[in-house]
């Protein structure tokens, strides 16, 4: 019997397994990557400390004596003439001043060191947040380089339309953390119905 030389069999063989091998690799990569890269994104999105110091922040704008002064200009009518949102930051603002400024530091809601992120923040708007994203979308807020954050978290925050909060109002906290040597900015926002 003759014997039939294998070693052209072998290396073709090989080859179609390296290249299906290869094949999952890459698909594995192209598939991962951004997933992996958009989890580190959000996770300075609405974690915990964050959503409780705008719990925080809600309960100080709604027990403020100054609490119509605070929503004005946001009305609905309003808003369509392009006011979707208002800095309430500036705790000259607010009737308990000191309150706010002490709040204020122990959440980190204060400048930030990193170059090009944004400073901490507090912003009202409505509950609704159909005009913020098409003023965003626009270029007509948070356009600035400093404000990318914010104009990613607004992009991020999904559009519920529940009868009940429509009417009202959403504050969203900028905050900046200390984890270890590094500073990172945090986001969270929670609905504000007094």
């Amino acid at each position: 019997m003759k014997r039939i030389n294998n070693k052209g069999f072998l290396l073709v063989e090989t080859l179609i397994v390296a290249v299906f091998i290869m094949t999952i690799f890459t698909f594995l990569y192209k598939n991962s990557v951004p997933l992996m890269g958009e989890y580190e994104r959000r996770y300075n999105y609405d974690d915990i400390d964050s959503v409780y110091g705008a719990d925080l922040v809600r309960d100080m704008i709604i027990s403020d004596a100054n609490y119509n002064n605070l929503i004005s200009g946001l009305a609905s009518t309003e808003s369509t003439l392009g006011i979707p949102f208002k800095d309430i930051t500036d705790c000259s603002n607010f009737n308990q001043r000191e309150f706010c400024n002490a709040l204020k530091t122990s959440l980190g809601i204060v400048p930030s060191n990193i170059n090009n992120a944004n400073d901490g923040k507090i912003y009202l708007m409505r509950y609704e947040l159909s005009n913020l994203k098409n003023a965003v979308k626009e270029g007509k807020a948070f356009n600035s380089s400093t404000e990318r954050g914010i104009k990613s978290y607004v992009e991020f925050i999904p559009k519920f339309t529940v009868s009940n909060i429509t009417e009202g109002y959403r504050v969203i906290i900028v905050r900046n953390t200390k984890e270890g040597n590094n500073e990172t900015v945090k986001y969270a926002n929670i609905e504000v119905i007094k």
